[in-house]
Order: C-alpha cells, then sequence, then structure tokens
C-alpha cells in the first residue's frame, strides 16, 4: 500500500485507504459507533486486518480511537472519504444510465473500481451525467468540495399507521433484496403509504404506486428497517 500523508487528494490515496476511509465514514452514519467488528464485516476482511490498518491510519493522523464512538475520522480521513464516496456514488449512476446496468448490480462494480478512476474522469462522468445529486439507491452524491445533503427522512419501520411519502433510499446493497423491492416498486422516489402495522414489530401493509394503479404488500419489519422515506408534511 502506498504511504498516505493528510494533505494528498483522494486521486493520489491507495485505493485501500480510500475504501476504509469511506466505509468508516458511512458506518459512522449509521451507528453510534464504529466498531472493528462492524467495520471488518462492512469490508469483507477480518478484525485483526481492520485494527493493523486502524492503527496505521492513527499514525498519520487519519483516524482516531475514541471509547464511547470507536474509530472517529479526522478532518483531513473525512475530506478523503467524501471524495471516494462521491466517486463511487457517480460511477453508480453512471453505470446505470450508460451502460445498462441495474441498481442490484452497480455496488460491488463501483466498489471495486471507482476508488481506482482519476478525479478528473469521475468529473467528466458527473458532466455528462448532468451533475445528479443522488445515487441510484437514493443516498446523497458529496458535493466536489466535500459538503453532503442532509436528509430529512425516517426507516419506514418506524412510520405509524397511515403516514404517507415517498421512499427516499435504500440502506442496503445486498442483491438480492434490492431485485426484492424492485418487484414490489418499492424504489427512491416511489410514493409509499402505511396502511397498517402489527404489533411487537411485526409486518407492515404498505400501499405502493404502480402506474396508474397502487399495489399492497406485506413486508417484515427487518426488511422495512431498510428502506427510508421522505414523509408528506
Amino acid at each position: 500500500m502506498a504511504e498516505v500523508t493528510t494533505n494528498k487528494p483522494a486521486s493520489r490515496t491507495s485505493a485501500v485507504v480510500q475504501n476504509f476511509l469511506s466505509e468508516t465514514y458511512l458506518e459512522a452514519s449509521e451507528s453510534s459507533r464504529v466498531s472493528l467488528r462492524a467495520l471488518a464485516a462492512r469490508l469483507g476482511v477480518t478484525p485483526p486486518a481492520v485494527s493493523r490498518m486502524a492503527q496505521r491510519l492513527v499514525r498519520q493522523g487519519l483516524v482516531r480511537r475514541e471509547g464511547a464512538c470507536g474509530l472517529v475520522l479526522s478532518e483531513a480521513g473525512e475530506r478523503i472519504a467524501l471524495r471516494a464516496i462521491r466517486k463511487r456514488r457517480i460511477f453508480e449512476v453512471f453505470l446505470i444510465q450508460k451502460l445498462g446496468y441495474t441498481w442490484d448490480e452497480v455496488y460491488p462494480v463501483a466498489a471495486a473500481a471507482s476508488n481506482y478512476l482519476d478525479d478528473e474522469l469521475i468529473e467528466r462522468m458527473n458532466a455528462q451525467l448532468g451533475h445528479p445529486t443522488r445515487c441510484p439507491h437514493g443516498d446523497p452524491i458529496p458535493s466536489r468540495d466535500g459538503r453532503i445533503q442532509p436528509l430529512d427522512d425516517a426507516r419506514l419501520s418506524e412510520l405509524a399507521n397511515g403516514v404517507q411519502g415517498v421512499v427516499s433510499r435504500v440502506s442496503s446493497h445486498d442483491s438480492d433484496l434490492l431485485r426484492y423491492l424492485s418487484s414490489l416498486n418499492i424504489k427512491p422516489g416511489m410514493p409509499i403509504h402505511i396502511v397498517s402495522r402489527a404489533p411487537f414489530s411485526g409486518p407492515l401493509r404498505v400501499r405502493v404506486a404502480n402506474g396508474n394503479f397502487y399495489d399492497e404488500h406485506v413486508i417484515g419489519s427487518e426488511l422495512a428497517s431498510k428502506v427510508w422515506v421522505e414523509v408528506a408534511r
């Protein structure tokens, strides 16, 4: 792995380090604590491998350890992470719009390749795509200067009966799960209405737009926790 210094741009930071930092950022956005075990699961490596990389990046000033929060990115580490996330999400959009991939196919391809792509190439892709603001799964694309759009949404599993809104994003890259949601027409941008829900974390019945009609589906609470909704005000 190439050595990393805090003043290097993301394009000169090793792909492995970019991936580590971006997954740390994403884990922190979904959990109150970034543990080595959780990060290892995201990266598909062992906890000892994560520990070794974390120690190295602590020495380089890109992450630090905090008791309650686990691993925390420094400002320099966050800048690299957001650049890497920007590249990955723009590349996902490119794969769908220009190369015919589907939303359940793009993540592993983009995760493996985007960190090796030159920043200028990504920016040309971005311009060709019309400067998209969301990835195919609904997550915001960070701006070139490292800002990310705050989201005002909630997990479908946490919404009450009768609530209506629009699916904003899906926080999973599991191909089977995404294909199943597609079969139900539960995708970012689709209107959704919680018809009823069983108590004690039971399943939900939801109504989803399907052309000029609406379909009703019953989904489990675990699946519903992966779907985020912008609630109609």
